[in-house]
């Protein structure tokens, strides 16, 4: 037997990950960095049992919603971190039928073939979301050094908690816009799996329908639409019949 594939390649995918993307040590730091200061901010929370407020310190309402949209980001970037794993692990699969795919939707459609659709499946692994981590990264080291200067006594505690609140808002939005491109990632994939199964059926049935003995099953189970195609794209005459 003739075998003719790359041995290099055979070779290089006896390694744990082939693939790798930068965008998950990107996340994973992220993560670090919120767990970080999640821990940081802790000592402004008033000791619990004591009624005494200090007044110096900032809010703790500002301090706990700040606390809880560092977890929350912080998980999101674990998300993102399993998610671009995930589809590194599948990646030639994932383009094998997303490759099949781009030539179904050319054909259905009478269209050129395009890449939009690959492009958008391969966003996050291709640093999609980088900009986005990165603009998280520059909010979380100004609040690493708001953190510094309010204890030093060069920041005000109105403009700290500013600075609290601006986080808070920050990390929110660009949690959301994070798990918006995964989930339409997660929903385009399925998709173009669910459109290459039909492109399979589609294949069988059209060599089944000429198989004299499974035929007339066929004909028989079919559903109405399925029962037009017959007449419409198989010439069959007499449904009642069969």
């Amino acid at each position: 037997m003739s075998l003719n594939f790359s041995k290099g390649a055979f070779n290089a995918f006896a390694s744990s990950s082939p693939f790798q993307s930068a965008t998950m040590s990107k996340a994973t730091a992220t993560n670090s960095q919120c767990g970080t200061l999640r821990t940081k901010l802790d000592k402004y929370l008033p000791v619990e049992g004591d009624p005494v407020v200090d007044p110096t310190l900032p809010a703790s309402t500002k301090v706990v919603s700040c606390q809880l949209a560092l977890l929350n980001y912080g998980t999101g970037a674990n998300t993102l971190n399993a998610h671009v794993q995930t589809r590194l692990a599948s990646l030639l699969n994932d383009m094998q039928v997303a490759s099949a795919v781009k030539s179904i939707d050319s054909y259905i459609n009478d269209v050129p073939d395009s890449c939009a659709n690959i492009n958008s499946i391969a966003g996050t692994m291709d640093g999609a979301t980088d900009d986005l981590l990165a603009a998280s990264t520059d909010i979380l080291n100004e609040l690493d050094q708001g953190i510094a200067a309010f204890d030093g006594g060069t920041m005000e505690k109105e403009e700290f908690e500013a600075l609290l609140d601006r986080v808070t808002s920050e990390l929110g939005s660009n949690l959301v816009a994070i798990l918006g491109m995964i989930s339409n990632e997660v929903s385009m994939i399925q998709n173009m799996y669910d459109t290459h199964m039909r492109m399979a059926k589609s294949f069988q049935f059209s060599s089944l329908i000429d198989d004299p003995c499974v035929r007339p099953f066929l004909v028989r189970l079919a559903g109405p639409e399925l029962s037009q195609v017959l007449v419409d794209d198989f010439g069959v005459d007499d449904l009642a019949g069969i």
